[in-house]
């Protein structure tokens, strides 16, 4: 970016917009300010006060999209001291960052390319390239292996596939169409956290008097600041971890008998409600297996499995009407006149918007069946398909959104599929070949998807690991750490294109020095449906190269044909706006709506189309009867599909309250032992922090600073343990143990402890902790003795296991990362 001088010489500064390119569910525009070809400072929309300044500042059509704290630490990000330079190659064992030594890229690449030839050896032996790529060229060389599975939204999207359809092809209401509602609940989510980008619309719908409800297990951010007092709509509800099905099972009980439910909507839209259902289906979906439309397929609920005898069975097995309010204040600790309030508010609010999304009670063991329930109570009470109404998820556009050609593909060559594995059973796929499938599955899956039989004993292989710089910080996000410290010794080879020197990158033979986003240019949509230009203003810095760079680099010595980047960036997006075209039907809208030229939109960075309130799509009202996306073309309670499959992990396959693995139950019964011989009566849990996107933003101590990195616990838990605050604590359970500070706080209930999620794992040289966890695959736990995590990420103490639908053939994974157990101590066990 060229500087402005002055008549006295002197440079001045220049400005550029750009998006902050983030996974966070953010849509942050940053204004850059550029002086002698760094950046000076960052400000962000809405910087210069001017006239109608408030006006703009309050705009809902257009919003400005502002930067959150770590938008505005972008700067130190990019200038971090931190920042990986140069090609580096471990000399010692993985993990001791003492043994990286700069290399060369010629041998950095030689090196690399000679494992690749190697794993292709093994192929001929396999069948597949026995390499986890996510981001390297594996996929032009052969069959190879990716992990499925979302830590942010696999449970969800278990449930949404099973009783709506296809996540992301049948969508819910926008976040928009919260001021066509008459009442709102978010449930457990944080959205001053989760969704920055949302936050404003909900505060802008309670000041036009929407009442809201947020229903959580912390008083969070979000409760504080937008939930309501009208009249006997709560302000906010506080349930124990993992227990949000029961408050829900007992909300529908409430609904139900009281006979607030829509009964017509039921009966017409709905498939496994009432005991023997029957439909033939008009479904436009074929099964994911076999490929057989299910048009025409004749399903019949199971006797016992409807949903009313869900709740005939609640009321037997507690005592009836009043013995399931008492059965869910047990649980959740809520009490039963404010569970039953809540429901005869919620039922008699026409339209009622609820949402979740991707965060809170979904990323639990049973969270599939929170998300299933959040789906059973709005399709009961007729909000599924209302404006102003939804099903639990949210929208992450306004329904339009421009289109325009994808970037160049890197190759003509067509790449080969892979074999899906669980993504949270990495640990036991490294170490026995088996992600929690039985050999039978495993070969039924592999032979099906891709063509090669396994054999009887199926198993995989697994023996390196490329995570590139479009994948995620797989060391520190997936749980189970001192496991994977185990099983990652079994690797034969490990590379990591990386900025800087996270935990994967610590456990990685060779480190490639990759480009970040200000480095770089390129378009993005990023949660809503602007159109966002990363302006990239920087050359790539030191010897960094961007992940297409290195990637073109490996597939000339791997005699891969690739498509050379000739062009430039800059010159691609020139290309891309020439293809775009506005969104079919937004001339409706707006008929003078005209997409800007390439010129202006690099200087704008951000284009939007703006949807009233009344216009916002909802995609749900354009279903008829019978023809939504799943098996029985209904919305269904009771899922045919998943019945077939057996693929449940907790086996249930209906909406209701399902139990988690470890947990509330657990506590209230006085803990649960474990191996140690120890019984850890403290739930935890997991949320995001606004100081860092998952691992990103780690390293910025300002940011660091301002949201200290601690265990929260309520002043009553840590009375009986001797804990002030401020005291550095340990936090253990069978999977190991983390050191950090305490902070005392009613924020949070007695029985429950909260870490952040995202620090970064940095093992102790001084202190270890005797862990217990299973290596050889015979479901006894055994002895480990493993480092004391001081840089406290909560996977240290996180146990791997599947949650949610363990089926390849779609993405139904979840997280198992809130309401587990724990013990927290001043002293070291």
């Amino acid at each position: 970016m060229d500087n402005i001088r002055t008549e006295s010489g002197k440079t001045e500064e220049t400005s550029v917009m750009t998006l902050h390119a983030m996974h966070c569910g953010g849509a942050c525009m940053l204004k850059l300010h550029m002086k002698d070809g760094k950046i000076n400072r960052i400000t962000s929309a809405g910087d210069i006060p001017a006239k109608n300044a408030r006006a703009e500042d309050e705009s809902l059509m257009p919003i400005q999209r502002r930067a959150c704290p770590m938008g505005f630490s972008e700067k130190k990000r990019v200038y971090a001291p931190d920042r990986l330079k140069y090609p580096l190659m471990q000399t010692l064992e993985r993990g001791d960052v003492r043994g990286f030594k700069r290399v060369s890229w010629n041998d950095a690449l030689d090196k690399i390319a000679e494992w690749y030839s190697e794993m292709q050896c093994r192929k001929d032996e396999l069948g597949y390239l026995p390499i986890l790529d996510e981001g390297g060229v594996s996929p032009y060389l052969g069959p190879h292996l990716r992990r499925f599975g979302n830590p942010s939204s696999g449970n969800v999207r278990a449930a949404t596939f099973g009783a709506i359809g296809k996540f992301d092809v049948l969508q819910s209401n926008s976040v928009l169409d919260i001021f066509n509602s008459k009442y709102i609940v978010i449930w457990g989510n944080d959205v001053h956290t989760n969704f920055p980008s949302f936050a404003f619309i909900v505060m802008k719908a309670k000041e036009a008097g929407i009442p809201v409800t947020v229903v959580d297990t912390r008083y969070t951010d979000c409760a504080a600041a937008m939930g309501t007092d009208s009249g006997d709509k709560p302000r906010y509800i506080c349930v124990r971890p993992g227990t949000d099905g029961a408050l829900l099972a007992a909300m529908a009980n409430v609904i139900y008998r009281r006979k607030l439910h829509n009964e017509t909507f039921l009966k017409d839209y709905c498939f496994g409600f009432y005991p023997y259902d029957r439909v033939t289906s008009r479904s436009p979906a074929a099964h994911p297996v076999t490929g057989e439309p299910y048009f025409g397929k004749s399903f019949t609920v199971p006797k016992g499995q409807s949903f009313t005898e869900y709740l005939d069975e609640l009321e037997r097995e507690h005592g009836g009407y009043e013995g399931v309010l008492a059965w869910a204040e047990r649980l959740t600790g809520t009490e039963s006149r404010i569970i039953e309030n809540f429901a005869t508010e919620y039922a008699g609010a026409k339209p009622a918007y609820i949402f979740s999304k991707f965060t809170g009670p979904q990323r639990a063991n049973n969270g599939m069946y929170f998300s299933w329930m959040l789906i059973a109570i709005s399709a009961m009470t007729g909000n599924t398909n209302k404006r102003g109404g939804g099903y639990g998820d949210v929208r992450l556009d306004d329904g339009y959104f421009v289109h325009m050609d994808d970037e160049p593909a890197f190759s003509e060559k067509p790449s080969h599929a892979p074999i899906l594995f669980s993504s949270f059973r990495l640990n036991d796929v490294i170490l026995h070949g088996s992600d929690g499938r039985t050999p039978e599955q495993l070969r039924e899956d592999v032979l099906g998807m891709n063509g090669i039989d396994l054999g009887a004993d199926a198993r995989l292989h697994l023996e390196m690991y490329v995570r590139g710089g479009v994948s995620g910080n797989i060391f520190n996000q997936i749980p189970n750490i001192n496991k994977r410290v185990f099983a990652w010794k079994n690797l034969k080879h490990v590379v990591a294109y990386e900025s800087v020197m996270t935990s994967t990158a610590a456990m990685s033979d060779i480190i490639l020095p990759s480009s970040v986003s200000m480095e770089t240019c390129f378009f993005r949509r990023q949660t809503v449906s602007d159109v966002f230009a990363v302006n990239g203003p920087l050359d790539s810095m030191y010897e960094t190269k961007s992940d297409r760079q290195i990637n073109e680099q490996l597939s000339s010595r791997l005699g891969i044909e690739y498509n050379p980047n000739i062009l430039g960036a800059r010159e691609i997006m020139k290309r891309q706006w020439e293809t775009a075209e506005m969104p079919e039907g937004y001339d409706l809208i707006d008929p003078e709506a005209r997409l800007p030229d390439f010129e202006e939109i690099i200087k704008t960075g951000n284009f939007q189309l703006p949807v009233p309130k009344e216009k916002t799509l909802v995609q749900t009202a354009l279903m008829n009867p019978g023809e939504f996306d799943t098996d029985t073309g209904r919305i269904n309670f009771y899922s045919p599909y998943y019945a077939e499959r057996g693929r449940a992990v907790l086996k249930t396959v209906r909406a209701q309250y399902v139990r988690s693995r470890e947990g509330c139950e657990d506590a209230l019964e006085g803990g649960r032992r474990g191996a140690k011989g120890i019984v850890y009566p403290l739930q935890f849990i997991t949320p995001h922090v606004t100081g860092r996107a998952l691992t990103s933003y780690g390293n910025i101590p300002l940011l660091d600073e301002q949201n200290l990195h601690a265990v929260s616990m309520h002043p009553d838990d840590a009375a009986a343990r001797d804990i002030r605050d401020g005291d550095v604590v340990y936090v253990f359970n069978d999977c190991g143990c983390i050191k950090l500070p305490a902070s005392l706080s009613i924020r949070v209930l007695p029985g429950v402890v909260s870490i952040g999620q995202g620090a970064a794992y940095r093992p102790s040289l001084k202190e270890v902790y005797e862990a217990f966890f299973d290596t050889d695959n015979d479901g006894k736990p055994e002895s480990h003795w493993t480092p004391v995590d001081v840089g406290a990420c909560v996977n240290t103490i996180t146990e791997d296991v599947n949650s949610g639908v363990l089926d390849p053939y779609f993405c139904g994974l979840g997280l198992n990362a809130g309401g587990a157990l724990c013990e927290v101590s001043k002293t070291k066990p």
